[in-house]
């Protein structure tokens, strides 16, 4: 089977997040895209997250499924902290990333439904298929079209309010000298989905480990050295949601 799937080139990486404030104690999320499907619980006391659990639906990577145990370690932290609390708090390399930026979404979430917020939010975000560069990327807030990025990879070129925007190092610094927190955090879901759009020129399913597959060592969960190894592929995990009115988180 060859590495390269047959699916690029037609259509684009989807995906979307849910946050639901189920109570005054418990924010549920979830996030699905064709790689992944994660759902998470944050519970807190109003000021605090208290404890993190998750649950793996669809996971790409054998030791994944383990992974949303390491969010725990969020606990203590402040709700309505800013990025560069957050990170130096825990290191995001050890956890789940995808996982890890559902926790922190969820964390905001309540903080926004303790000032008054609605108890809802979901954000989609679509990347059309590229072979070359530029390619114009969006994010849905709640149905409504919210940023619409033209990019080479590296940083925003279009439009003008957001050019100069590094996708990489950087984001977060320039988003607190530009952006509002509800602003950021929306840039946050799209430039992770501008990241992660070429890995659909990738047959994950043609991989028998996540090693194989070329992942940098040591930048999540599943890539640290004493996990790599047992890193076997999650077979037939894979979908494909490259078409418009793709069923993610339907259920939600």
């Amino acid at each position: 089977m060859s590495a390269f799937a047959n699916r690029h080139g037609t259509g684009s990486l989807r995906r979307r997040h849910v946050l639901v404030a189920v109570d005054d104690r418990t924010v549920r999320a979830g996030l699905e895209d064709e790689m992944h499907h994660f759902e998470i619980e944050v519970h807190h006391d109003g000021s605090v997250v208290t404890d993190v659990t998750g649950t793996p639906v669809r996971w790409p990577w054998a030791p994944c499924f383990d992974s949303p145990v390491t969010l725990r370690a969020l606990a203590g932290l402040p709700l309505d902290a800013p990025p560069a609390a957050i990170a130096a708090w825990t290191d995001v390399r050890g956890h789940c990333t995808h996982q890890f930026d559902l926790a922190t979404l969820a964390m905001a979430h309540a903080a926004r439904v303790g000032r008054g917020g609605a108890v809802r939010r979901d954000y989609r975000t679509e990347v059309p298929d590229w072979d070359q560069l530029p390619v114009t990327g969006r994010l849905w807030r709640d149905d409504e079209l919210l940023l619409e990025w033209t990019t080479d990879y590296n940083e925003v070129l279009a439009p003008e309010a957001y050019r100069g925007l590094p996708t990489r190092q950087g984001f977060f610094a320039w988003c607190a000298a530009h952006l509002d927190p509800e602003l950021t955090e929306a840039a946050q879901m799209l430039r992770r989905a501008i990241w992660m759009s070429p890995a659909r020129k990738l047959d994950l399913e043609a991989y028998a480990d996540a090693d194989a597959s070329g992942i940098k060592h040591g930048i999540c969960y599943t890539s640290q050295p004493e996990r790599l190894p047992l890193a076997i592929r999650n077979a037939g995990s894979l979908r494909d949601y490259s078409a418009p009115g793709s069923p993610l988180l339907d259920q939600w």
